[in-house]
């Protein structure tokens, strides 16, 4: 019969850690065990000083003096020995102690687990990542259907009946660190989907979330790119319902996107810089955004039996000759001065200034052409068929 080693008792302990990731609950079972090994309190902490796992539970950590030292020299911080724990090659949290009593090796054994543990987890969401980032890029092309792409959308549990915002944020950095970085560590270990959805769409993070909350994920967005590099920019369109309003939403986040560093929200967009933006920008929905441009016209046409929008497209039509208008539309001159005085109040805009001449051209042809409305029948001159 052999003897028993120092090297036995060492070994058992890190099978005991090894064990630990067969658990329901990995991370959570590895800081016990070591606790349990080591009767030392032991905690995980992310880099935002949030504690992912501490036992005891109660037990107090200076999270942000511990953060700081992230990464860990070896030195003693707060009376606590820490590891990195690392994700993919980048530290996304430390593996703390208390005191001295927990042998170096086992530790660093420890913080490898830890953040084995991370990486798979962070396995499974990427894949839900990766898939849904093919639906949105359907979204944006209009390959779909509106009812497959919805069901699709509602197996990553976004109901495209409600009202939503679309946040896409942009950092200059690898590819594979903006895909690999992992955000929320809170969302790896309840082993849950995203708080919101998020995919990675041409090195782009864009996330969908509900009406009201563009502006502070937003800022969260943000504030995670800036780790990444310094000239992190995020853009946020207008709450809108339904696979369309996606793909819209989509074009408006892309449209403040391009304003700048730092958080910029949708603004009403000129119909001339949509159509400049879709000499580049494959399938920008130009219907969709003449929609937007004539909404007040047309609410006020089906809420009063109007024809607001049928007047605006034959003075345009006319070159804005009165004369020629109202015989047109078989009016007198003093009805279509009207409804041209209340195009001009409904919309903000000054009918006869080159600028909006422009622009209600533009959304007056793209409507009419209706769903085939893009940059080649446009400048085709093609009419509604």
């Amino acid at each position: 019969m052999h003897g028993m080693t120092s090297a036995d008792p060492e070994l058992a302990d890190h099978r005991i850690l090894a064990d630990t990731l067969t658990a329901e609950r990995p991370l959570h079972a590895l800081v016990n065990a070591l606790h349990g090994i080591s009767a030392a309190p032991v905690a995980v902490i992310d880099l935002r000083g949030g504690v992912l796992v501490s036992v005891p539970a109660r037990t107090e950590w200076p999270a942000e003096e511990l953060v700081a030292a992230s990464p860990p020299t070896g030195d003693v911080v707060a009376d606590c020995v820490l590891r990195p724990v690392e994700l993919e090659g980048e530290p996304v949290a430390v593996l703390c102690a208390r005191g001295q009593d927990v042998p170096p090796a086992l530790f660093s054994f420890a913080a490898t687990l830890a953040g084995i543990e991370l990486s798979r987890r962070h396995a499974v969401l990427s894949g839900r990542r990766e898939l849904l980032g093919q639906i949105l890029e359907d979204v944006i092309a209009g390959q779909s259907s509106e009812q497959e792409t919805a069901r699709r959308l509602g197996e990553h549990g976004l109901d495209a009946g409600k009202a939503h915002e679309v946040v896409i944020g942009s950092v200059a950095c690898p590819p594979r660190r903006l895909r690999s970085y992992p955000w929320n560590l809170h969302t790896l270990l309840s082993q849950q989907h995203d708080p919101h959805l998020r995919a990675i769409v041409d090195d782009r993070v864009v996330l969908v979330v509900p009406e009201g909350a563009g502006l502070f994920v937003a800022r969260l967005c943000h504030d995670h790119l800036s780790s990444l590099g310094s000239d992190a920019r995020v853009g946020v369109s207008k709450a809108r319902v339904g696979v369309r309003g996606l793909r819209l939403g989509y074009f408006e986040a892309r449209n403040a996107l391009a304003e700048g560093y730092g958080v910029h929200v949708h603004r009403i967009q000129d119909l001339a810089t949509a159509l400049l933006i879709a000499g580049i920008e494959a399938g920008l929905p130009l219907r969709d955004l003449a929609a937007e441009a004539l909404a007040p016209l047309l609410e006020y046409d089906q809420k009063h039996g109007t024809a607001l929008v049928d007047t605006l497209r034959r003075y345009l039509a006319e070159d804005g000759a009165p004369a020629a208008t109202a015989t047109a539309l078989f009016v007198h001159r003093n009805t279509l001065r009207n409804r041209l005085r209340l195009i001009e109040e409904l919309t903000g805009r000054d009918i006869d200034s080159p600028s909006s001449r422009t622009h209600f051209w533009l959304a007056t042809t793209c409507w009419e052409l209706g769903s085939t409305a893009d940059l080649s029948s446009l400048l085709d001159g093609r009419g509604p068929q």
